[in-house]
């Protein structure tokens, strides 16, 4: 027993001991985690602790000055770094002292944003609290931090600004009591409609002074400024919205005390009179340029972009003394102005309209995308009308413009053609919808044949265009160049668009970009009209550098420049070329209708766009037709007065190759024989694309001119016309021949096309032929209705018509013919008899000069 009780005091012991350890064992962990836990939160505790102290020293005290409230001018400055025109947004802010501010507003305004303001030291620690356990339901700022938040115009979402703001809110409530505060609340907040202040925004939309607000109305301004743009009340919408906000203030005033359950109904019932319109904008004349109206605008999408709500934005241009150095050049800015300005440019002449013409432009420095000048309308700006030249409001068709930039540079980069490619300007049906309509048809409906892809751009044939557009190219690879020269059109897979006439129109400046490729080596770069923003600190707020796509190589790049050299000196934009001797490029457009005329072209040294014609779609008259490249080619002799003459810079891998026009091919001696003059010509080549082969497009035939067929020409000669009317000539054989009679009476190179008929004049089997002349049988019988297959031998050789071949077959097929067709044969079959062993016709048989005198011809 004893031994029993033993053996269960040591288990229990031993489970004590084992137990002991456990606890023991396991306290220690929990000690070296705590340990572990401290010491990381001391280190977590330390670099926080570190951090706040950090923000809170580089936190920038608001001192007196800074509290004014005037609003920060901000400046714009020029490409040389002189000041352009200071930027003042304050002329909508209207101060007003806090005694004549109604209660019923001071009241709205705390129930809303900051219902403890007279209690908190500047933070509100229990609606910090709240704001983050409701997942931003509402904002954690107090009264205090949106006055400082709106003076410092800091609103980037950090965790320093954040600390910093809280400590300048505890530093701002030991220096000003509550009420100075509010009362600079009150007259720095922003209620839409450039309104900063309730007194501005009293006389906005209520048309009456802050003092005279009623409640309902009070409640009005005080609900707009938590989202300014969604509670503007003079949208429809912004109307709808401020009133279920003023609701909801209303009741938050009730809650509190400050109104009652009678003037709650009664000014929730209250029907709202709102003022017309913002009477107080409307007066304003703005003295900006248009070109400082495209970088504020800008400005405003990238501070958007990097955060900023579009009030904050405009608030930040307009009053946040920022400083924005722009890409203006004055002296290029000035030359536009000249001409702009100058009514001689702009006389009326258009009886059909009684609008004034307009006009635009644009001037770009292709190496860098910096926009030099523009000019958005006719005459001097008033006001803030619409920018013609760089608003994207404007979409204007482009014309024959778009033709380098989604046909020849694509198709050329692609080595799909070369300039030295013969297109056969000719009719074609290549409108899906009415495949028996001509289309795409030339500017003055005529085709002119065979034509290099070089003259066809350099005369703007529509024609070929629309042949390499639909035979040669797919709209996934043009509209993918456009794309990447800063035009998207990934929708538009129609023809109409390699003509310019895309569905969505361009504005000048995007067309003068959209060329930057051509003069810049094949390089796009993204246009910009300022450099870098920086605050009233002199902190970089936004930085702008130079963007570049890879469009095209540089070989085609300089091969199209060459091209559109072309266009000035010899084509369609002869009239923008200016004097001086400086290399120019261009390409003109024109409209359906004659709706716009463009002129797009560059210098080594600038790309420009000019847009010329009506805000709302107008013909432009023959007396006007040319005022698109006038402003261009004035405009840019200002500008290139002073600058060195250079050339465009010729890249490696161009080669030259004497060519002909009509083949695209290399020149034979016949090419240099073409009747309308030599076609040959030195073209330049991507290397690899050169022709190997010479041209086979001009034939050396002998005709006959004693007669010519109807379309001019003179017949192939027979063996029996006299050497009186024949000679030889030279002439063009289309590879691929123009089949349809009425298409190929359309061209206009038909009279240079190569013969296919012989002489009917002189040669004995003319009737055969497949245009059936008429003759007299020998019974004196006139007959003209053979049947289909007699006689038909066209393109056979002379040797084969006069062989035994030719009148065997001829013979045996007509067996069954009636007795005056088998004397006609046996009178043949004699004449052979009397041929010499070359198998030639003796012309002095006797014979066949007594049959002469019996055959008629017609």
């Amino acid at each position: 027993m004893s031994s029993k009780n033993t053996k269960y005091r040591k288990g229990k012991n031993q489970k004590k001991k084992v137990g002991k350890f456990v606890f023991r064992f396991s306290l220690s962990v929990f000690r070296m985690i705590i340990i572990i836990c401290l010491t990381i939160s001391f280190a977590l505790a330390g670099l926080a602790g570190g951090a706040v102290f950090a923000y809170i020293k580089t936190a920038e005290k608001l001192t007196p000055d800074k509290l004014t409230l005037e609003g920060f001018t901000s400046y714009v400055y020029d490409c040389n770094g002189e000041m352009v025109i200071p930027l003042q947004g304050s002329k909508n802010r209207d101060m007003v002292d806090l005694k004549d501010i109604p209660e019923n507003l001071k009241n709205a305004f705390i129930a809303i944003e900051d219902r403890r303001f007279y209690e908190h030291p500047g933070i509100d620690l229990r609606r910090i609290a709240s704001a983050i356990t409701s997942g931003g339901a509402h904002g954690g700022s107090t009264i205090t931090q949106q006055v400082i938040k709106n003076i410092t115009r800091r609103y980037e979402r950090s965790v320093e600004r954040k600390v910093q703001e809280w400590w300048i809110a505890l530093h701002l409530e030991r220096n000003l009591s509550k009420d100075q505060i509010l009362e600079l609340y009150l007259n720095i907040v922003f209620l839409a409609q450039n309104c900063y202040g309730v007194q501005s925004a009293a006389k906005t939309y209520f048309d009456k002074d802050v003092s005279e607000l009623t409640l309902a109305e009070c409640a009005i301004l005080a609900g707009i400024t938590q989202n300014p743009a969604y509670y503007d009340p003079f949208t429809t919408n912004g109307r709808e919205n401020i009133k279920k906000r003023q609701e909801v203030i209303l009741g938050v005033m009730k809650e509190l005390g400050y109104i009652t359950e009678e003037e709650y109904q009664q000014a929730k019932n209250e029907k709202l009179q709102y003022a017309d319109y913002n009477r107080r904008s409307a007066d304003v004349v703005t003295n900006q340029s248009y070109f400082v109206d495209q970088v504020v605008i800008d400005v405003m999408n990238d501070l958007m972009d990097a955060g900023y709500t579009r009030d904050e934005a405009y608030d930040t241009i307009y009053n946040g003394g920022i400083k924005i150095y722009t890409t203006l050049d004055p002296k290029i800015q000035q030359a536009m102005d000249e001409v702009f300005l100058n009514e001689e440019y702009f006389t009326k002449v258009n009886t059909k309209t009684s609008m004034p013409p307009q006009a635009a432009m644009v001037i770009i420095d292709p190496t860098n995308g910096h926009v030099k000048a523009l000019y958005g309308g006719a005459g001097e700006k008033i006001g803030s009308p619409l920018n013609r030249a760089s608003s994207s409001q404007v979409k204007r068709q482009p014309g024959s413009t778009f033709k380098p930039l989604v046909v020849y540079g694509p198709a050329i980069n692609e080595r799909k053609i070369t300039a030295a490619t013969v297109i056969d300007d000719a009719p074609v049906y290549l409108n899906p919808n009415n495949r028996n309509e001509r289309y795409p048809r030339n500017y003055d409906w005529s085709y002119s044949g065979l034509t290099t892809a070089r003259y066809a751009l350099t005369k703007s044939f529509n024609v070929v265009a629309g042949r390499i557009w639909d035979e040669y190219l797919t709209p996934d690879i043009a509209l993918d160049y456009l794309k990447k020269s800063g035009i998207d059109r990934a929708d538009e897979r129609y023809l109409s668009v390699a003509l310019g006439g895309p569905r969505e129109g361009i504005n000048p400046l995007q067309l003068a970009a959209a060329y930057i490729p051509f003069a810049n080596k094949g390089l796009y770069c993204k246009p910009i009209t300022y450099t870098k923003v920086l605050d009233m600190n002199g902190n970089v707020l936004l930085e702008n550098k130079p963007q570049y796509t890879i469009v095209y190589d540089e070989a085609t790049a300089y091969i199209i420049t060459d091209i559109l050299k072309d266009v000035m000196t010899s084509g369609t934009g002869t009239g923008a070329r200016f004097s001086g001797g400086m290399p120019q490029a261009g390409k003109t457009g024109t409209t359906s209708n004659n709706y716009d005329k463009w002129f797009v072209g560059y210098t080594p040294y600038y790309v420009a766009a000019t847009w010329y014609g009506y805000d709302q779609n107008t013909s432009i008259q023959s007396a006007e037709q040319g005022r698109a490249n006038l402003i261009w080619r004035d405009v840019m002799a200002k500008v290139h007065e002073d600058l060195e003459i250079k050339q465009f810079e010729e890249p490696p891998g161009i080669v030259k190759k004497t060519i002909c026009t009509k083949s695209g091919k290399l020149a034979s001696e016949l090419c240099s024989q073409d009747p309308r003059g030599s076609t040959i010509r030195t073209e330049m080549f991507i290397a690899g694309t050169e022709p190997k082969d010479e041209c086979d497009t001009h034939v050396k035939v002998k005709v006959c001119e004693a007669h010519t067929d109807e379309y001019g020409r003179p017949y192939l000669a027979s063996l029996y016309c006299p050497p009186s009317s024949t000679s030889e000539k030279v002439f063009v054989k289309r590879r691929v021949p123009i089949t349809n009679p009425n298409d190929f009476a359309a061209v206009g190179d038909k009279i240079y096309e190569c013969p296919t008929e012989y002489c009917p004049e002189h040669d004995l089997y003319a009737p055969y032929n497949r245009n059936n002349f008429q003759y007299d049988d020998e019974d004196g019988n006139e007959n003209n209705n053979w049947d289909s297959n007699e006689g038909y031998y066209e393109y056979l050789e002379q040797e084969d018509r006069n062989s035994s071949y030719f009148r065997d077959n001829y013979s045996n097929t007509n067996n069954s013919k009636d007795n005056n067709r088998d004397d006609r044969n046996n009178r043949d079959n004699t004449r052979d008899d009397g041929n010499n062993s070359s198998g030639h016709m003796d012309n002095r048989n006797s014979g066949r000069d007594d049959e002469k005198k019996d055959r008629k011809r017609r």
